[in-house]
């Protein structure tokens, strides 16, 4: 009896007083405290943080956190009033983690369990109201100050209806480990074995590189920081590709393994007003091939390796670039280079540059308006990025796109305005429009350009085939109390014009969603 009253006191304080535990736990893409902290940083309050190098840990928040609070004491930085009301909330979020570094907590050993839970009513176009849920699950165990264990699942009821989904469907819902982990900290030294979420580069609706949008990757991820410079490796064994049936025929198997390999370095400069940011990606693979030690090299320049080796492999680079150029204001750009013809020799030159980019930008409190803000994004990937004419070096991992979320030939823009209300209440609109070509990560590689010469050129429009434009309006609203619970409200108007890639077929849809969301955590310290 007294076991089970001390489980239920430790979940109530769970409830009421802290949520995690752990400084190298990872802060998962989903979380809440993101959309704060990216109001932070274009505030200038925060400059420690390496906001195109994504996830943080939750120890990297707490530092941040702890450190507002310092320039707050030493009248460097005054925060508004419903700044200072978001502060409150975050600090209580990761309360544990900045005592863990204040040194509170006496212990660096604990044990933790909890939940985080998603229920919606939905109506999504031409279905009626339907009720579904995402439930994730986690436990954790931290070792001393330095390594942590994390498991969390998903069961996500959403992910039934998805025809690409790839797993066990069972009666309404599917489950996955969705993080799973052994991370640890040592100094400016950084090491994580297992499945996590990756986000690298500038991006408010996505990424170019890593856009953490498909199912996070088993990886073994290393970084170092060194003066101003972070040097981050991550290496990944990706799912194995379905051949397509001319490929199958020709090679005498049904499938071929593929990996990934990518470094970067990011590189903070002026008190973190000017963020920096290289980046190199390779995927190769083959049939029964193994992980090639050559780009287990994390100081290799990979394009040159496989061009001495005569590999066949598909790779492409990055650059990120983020500003501060005054406070309130944020400046971003990212340009991505998968492929691009520098010679004319023969009509394999004459294949269209492979490459996207991103612009964006965020005015945070104009006009002295506390707790608003202003924001807009252009991004543009060209017809054939992420892919190549072997099929399995497509920037694909379990049927969802690795880079940015609408794969390539399209462009998107957005503008919108968001509102906080204090730290309960959040509200939201956006106005976007997308226009997106036939080209596909997984229609077959075509080449038309061998049918011209040298003198003739060749040339195509950069969004290709029938022309999908679509212009949406979004209204989101959040009334969130505590950090244990919360609702959210969603609005989506979309007008289609030459929807599905159907020529003059017009569509006008219409979708919402109210959710309830609870967070809740149980931890035994030792």
């Amino acid at each position: 009896m007294r076991t089970l009253q001390k489980v239920i006191i430790g979940f109530m304080l769970g409830l009421t007083i802290q949520s995690y535990g752990s400084i190298n736990e990872t802060l998962p893409s989903w979380h809440w405290a993101y959309g704060m902290l990216d109001r932070f940083q274009t505030k200038g309050y925060v400059t420690n943080l390496l906001e195109m190098n994504r996830p943080y840990s939750r120890g990297d928040v707490a530092e941040a956190l702890i450190e507002i609070r310092s320039r707050m004491s030493d009248k460097k930085i005054a925060l508004s009033p419903t700044d200072q009301k978001l502060f409150v909330r975050l600090v209580r979020e990761f309360a544990t983690e900045i005592q863990s570094f204040t040194g509170k907590n006496e212990s660096h050993e604990s044990i933790e369990g909890g939940a985080h839970l998603w229920g919606d009513l939905v109506q999504l176009p031409d279905s009626d109201v339907k009720y579904k849920g995402i439930y994730r699950t986690r436990i954790s165990a931290s070792i001393g100050p330095h390594v942590t264990v994390y498991n969390g699942s998903n069961f996500d009821q959403y992910k039934v209806d998805d025809s690409t989904y790839v797993g066990k469907k069972w009666r309404g819902v599917v489950g996955f480990s969705e993080q799973a982990y052994l991370s640890s900290s040592f100094g400016r030294f950084r090491l994580k074995f297992g499945r996590d979420f990756l986000r690298w580069g500038a991006g408010r609706n996505g990424t170019l590189l890593f856009s953490d949008v498909c199912r996070p990757l088993d990886q073994f991820l290393g970084s170092a920081d060194i003066g101003p410079f972070r040097f981050s490796f991550v290496a990944s064994a990706l799912d194995d590709w379905k051949l397509s049936p001319g490929w199958a025929d020709s090679l005498g198997t049904a499938s071929a393994r593929r990996y990934l390999s990518a470094h970067r370095i990011d590189a903070s400069f002026l008190n973190g007003k000017l963020q920096l940011a290289a980046s190199e990606l390779m995927i190769y693979g083959g049939i029964h091939r193994p992980m090639d030690f050559v780009y287990l090299n994390p100081f290799l320049i990979f394009h040159g390796a496989q061009m001495n080796k005569k590999d066949q492999v598909n790779t492409a680079g990055c650059l990120d670039l983020l500003f501060y150029p005054s406070p309130d204001l944020k400046m971003y750009g990212s340009l991505l280079i998968d492929d691009i013809q520098v010679e004319k020799t023969g009509p394999g030159d004459l294949e269209p540059n492979e490459m996207g980019w991103i612009l964006g930008g965020s005015w945070a409190d104009p006009f002295q308006t506390s707790g608003l803000s202003f924001f807009g994004e252009f991004a543009r990937v060209t017809n054939r990025t992420y892919k190549t004419p072997t099929e399995w070096e497509a920037f694909v991992f379990r049927n969802e796109p690795i880079g940015y979320p609408l794969g390539h030939d399209f462009d998107t823009w957005d503008v919108g305005l968001s509102q906080w209300f204090g730290s309960d209440f959040f509200g939201e609109v956006i106005f976007s429009r997308t226009r997106k070509g036939e080209g596909s990560l997984f229609t077959s590689w075509d080449a038309p350009w061998f049918e011209y010469t040298v003198e003739e050129g060749y040339s195509e429009p950069y969004i290709t085939g029938i022309v999908e434009t679509v212009q949406q309006w979004k209204i989101h609203l959040r009334y969130a109390p505590s950090i244990h619970w919360g609702v959210d409200g969603l609005i989506l108007s979309r007008n289609l014009k030459n929807a599905y890639h159907i020529p003059d077929e017009t569509k006008n849809e219409t979708e919402w969603r109210i959710r309830l969301w609870l967070d809740g955590a149980v931890r035994f310290r030792f």
